[in-house]
């Protein structure tokens, strides 16, 4: 009798939840985006012969509703810590590091990838009558796989970094990021805790590691005064779910040079490379130049004869472009995921003494654009 008792209590709380969320989800107003997450959320399906008979339906349906439950960041961050406590990676493609530090999971190696891209690199530096280096970065995760529990070996960045130089042919210099990153005696600081991109202190590393190599002159790190901007949460936080994790750092290295910069968005004169009024979003990344724009000019006056300099990137070069325009009259950027003209004759008409292509190992991997490398 007792048994049967609890159950029947059991089963009203269970369906008095249900009704709960139910009254809930006709209520509450429905977010078109998760601040958080840092992502769009889904759409209520449309009701089409087509997507009901192929079950597209259904399965639209139960994302829709994933992402419209009541409260759903609450329930997001119960199940992440249950994972984490568990003793289970928070999600399939983010890690969980010592020092509070959330890192993604180990790239996707192809070799079909690699040789595809690195035909598409080659056959650009072959036409273009310009010296051209390559920079890949590689992972936090691969920085960092000591301090992650149950990994041996997991990452192979430094093997998959080797492969790219070696099939990317007519590259004048081959940056060896890995190695600049492995031996910093700051190493913990030069990825975010909790984002997939590295710091200033990180981008400043890999941006000395280049001028050494085109043996350049730069600002050394006493040369900038550093402010500190807190509230940071990166993309790895938003993936993850962990919200009770602390919030970091970002810091802007500024100097004095009267830096402005245009970008294919706005097309407007901005003086100074950071766009502050950004540090009051979410997503305080976008600092750096302003975010992900298809071109973004960068004009510094006290560098005149210092040559211009194309880089061809993803958004690691928002901030590494912040300190590269230190040695250049005129630095260019594009994306390649947004801009669709030739850079082959963006490249010979613009002037430029330099190309380099700047790309982190994953985004390498995974980038289908390179063929816009025309």
């Amino acid at each position: 009798m007792k048994s049967k008792k609890i159950n029947i209590i059991s089963l009203v709380l269970f369906l008095g939840f249900l009704a709960v969320m139910f009254v809930l989800y006709i209520v509450l107003p429905k977010n078109d985006f998760s601040e958080r997450e840092k992502r769009y959320l889904a759409d209520f399906p449309a009701t089409t012969w087509e997507n009901i008979s192929s079950g597209k339906f259904s399965e639209d349906l139960e994302t829709y509703l994933a992402d419209t439950i009541p409260r759903r960041d609450f329930f997001v961050g119960v199940s992440s810590y249950y994972n984490l406590i568990s003793g289970r990676q928070v999600t399939k493609d983010i890690y969980v590091a010592e020092n509070n530090r959330l890192v993604e999971a180990p790239p996707a190696y192809s070799d079909a990838a690699i040789k595809k891209n690195t035909s598409y690199i080659s056959a650009f530096a072959e036409k273009v009558d310009i010296p051209v280096d390559i920079m890949v970065v590689p992972s936090a995760g691969y920085i960092y796989e000591d301090s992650i529990k149950g990994l041996k070996n997991d990452y192979t960045d430094n093997e998959a970094i080797k492969s790219i130089y070696s099939s990317a042919k007519g590259m004048d210099n081959y940056i060896d990021i890995c190695s600049a990153f492995e031996e910093n005696e700051n190493k913990e600081s030069l990825y975010y805790l909790t984002d997939h991109h590295w710091t200033s202190f990180g981008a400043y590393t890999a941006y000395a590691e280049y001028m050494n190599t085109l043996d350049k002159p730069y600002p050394a790190q006493n040369e900038f005064s550093i402010e500190k901007h807190s509230g940071f949460y990166g993309s790895n936080h938003s993936r993850a779910g962990l919200w009770l994790y602390p919030s970091e750092d970002v810091e802007l290295w500024k100097n004095n040079t009267p830096f402005t910069v245009v970008t294919d968005t706005d097309k407007k004169v901005h003086n100074g490379l950071f766009y502050e009024e950004k540090l009051e979003e979410l997503d305080k990344y976008t600092v750096y130049l302003g975010g992900n724009h298809a071109k973004v000019s960068i004009d510094n006056p006290e560098a005149k004869g210092q040559g211009k300099l194309l880089v061809i990137r993803d958004s690691y070069a928002n901030c590494l472009g912040t300190f590269l325009a230190n040695s250049f009259e005129n630095v260019t950027l594009v994306d390649l995921r947004y801009y669709h003209d030739s850079v082959s004759e963006l490249a010979s008409e613009g002037g430029f003494t330099n190309i380099l292509i700047c790309y982190s190992l994953s985004n390498f991997m995974s980038d289908a654009n390179f063929p816009w490398l025309k």
